[in-house]
């Protein structure tokens, strides 16, 4: 994700990405692994919001809780 990431702010100029969405998930990455990068590139000032485009409840549960060190509990749906 860091990679691409990097590379698309190459590519497009700039120096911070809007909203940075996850369009497939890759069942050999773990979720909270992706999450846990997207929350550096946000520290970091990279990317502004993250999105999940086919992730399941559980997958955006686990997405949540590696970005936030929160459960969103009965708020996520």
């Amino acid at each position: 994700m860091r990679a691409v990431t990097e590379a698309a702010l190459k590519r497009l100029r700039t120096d911070c990405i809007d909203l940075l969405d996850q369009h497939r998930i890759d069942p050999d990455v773990p979720t909270e692994d992706v999450a846990g990068a997207v929350k550096d590139l946000i520290q970091q000032g990279k990317v502004n919001h993250f999105g999940m485009s086919e992730a399941g409840v559980e997958s955006s549960r686990r997405a949540t809780v590696g970005r936030t060190g929160r459960d969103p509990g009965r708020y996520l749906v």
